[in-house]
């Protein structure tokens, strides 16, 4: 419903959160691990908005503002699981 402005907000939300980390690797590498932060926090910001507007459009269709924030820590926690577990079994 409100899909543009929802994905907005998560690609920014996960631009910022994930850009500035620390860089923990080589210096010699340090703008290729910024482009990969870059490029996962692209991907979970389009992974969250994906899941919040999918359970915003059908969890809380009156927009209540409560269950609007509960969707919103519900959906960051499932995606952050997802990139977590898939990331670990990655490496």
């Amino acid at each position: 419903m409100r899909w543009w402005g929802y994905l907005v907000r998560w690609l920014v939300f996960g631009l910022v959160v994930h850009v500035f980390q620390p860089v923990s690797g080589n210096p010699k590498y340090y703008w290729v691990e910024k482009l990969d932060q870059t490029l996962i926090g692209l991907s979970f910001g389009l992974a969250g908005a994906v899941v919040f507007t999918v359970a915003e459009n059908t969890l809380n269709t009156p927009r209540v503002n409560w269950k609007s924030w509960l969707i919103v820590l519900a959906s960051w926690l499932v995606v952050k699981v997802v990139f977590v577990s898939v990331g670990s079994a990655l490496e």
